[in-house]
């Protein structure tokens, strides 16, 4: 049964169409149109982001094809999967400061006019680097400062070839008549900052792979993108926290012992 009824609308900002954005952009449109059509009542908009252009090498690994080469990676996303969700939209903006972002302006216009109750703002970080890691952090603890009654939910995913991680942070936990909007347990929390740390004067630091230092695989970001839509799914869904940290590996054996 989809919970959702706390919130007046429900806005998805995917910043990154790349090796796991790519994958990922089936999943949640889809997503997104069935719970529009389960419960017409609701707005939910989602929007990718990308100024990134498709390359001969991006064939092999990430979500496109030959004929996308040479266009911009959130249109061909778009051209392709708007049927699934009819209200796909994309920014071609490159993500480099709080000030005058796609994210920023979509929540100011809909400031103005007014919200009547709470409102659901989840970020989904598909980047390749910290710098935009801390950008995208800074920038949800910002808005949720200014606008008290929309509750944001960041999804970060990185990975190497073989293993990444999945974070979640949750700004304004908006709670209804004394109970929690979404159900959580009680854990430590990561510092997200000092976990992705920046190097002063490191001039590479934007040609870093995802969280850290190393190549990807279809299979490696094919996982991540599943992951990061099962946390999304457990939020829309099932009105459940993921836990912060979620770790993984695309070995192909299991490292569980009986």
């Amino acid at each position: 049964m989809i919970s959702l009824t706390q919130f007046s609308r429900v806005d998805i900002f995917q910043i990154g169409c790349g090796g796991t954005g790519s994958w990922l952009v089936p999943l949640v449109s889809k997503l997104a149109n069935n719970i529009k059509l389960r419960s017409p009542e609701k707005f939910i908009n989602y929007t990718i982001i990308d100024n990134d252009i498709v390359e001969d090498k991006n064939i092999l690994r990430q979500n496109f094809s030959s004929w996308d080469i040479g266009k911009n990676k959130a249109h061909s996303l778009l051209n392709r999967y708007i049927f699934e969700f009819e209200d796909l939209k994309i920014s071609t903006n490159q993500i480099r400061k709080i000030q005058n972002n796609p994210i920023i302006e979509s929540v100011f216009e809909f400031s103005q006019t007014g919200i009547n109750s709470p409102m659901l703002l989840i970020i989904l970080g598909c980047g390749d680097n910290n710098n935009l890691r801390q950008l995208l952090f800074k920038l949800s603890k910002k808005v949720a400062k200014k606008n008290p009654k929309i509750s944001i939910i960041y999804i970060d995913s990185g990975n190497l070839l073989h293993n990444g991680q999945i974070v979640t942070k949750v700004f304004n936990h908006i709670e209804d008549n004394q109970q929690d909007l979404f159900k959580k347990e009680k854990k430590r929390k990561i510092n997200f900052l000092k976990m992705f740390q920046i190097e002063v004067g490191d001039d590479n630091i934007s040609q870093q792979s995802c969280a850290f230092f190393g190549d990807q695989s279809q299979a490696i970001n094919t996982m991540a993108a599943t992951l990061m839509f099962i946390n999304l799914q457990k939020i829309l869904i099932s009105s459940e926290l993921p836990p912060e940290l979620v770790t993984f590996n695309s070995s192909g054996y299991s490292t569980f012992e009986l």
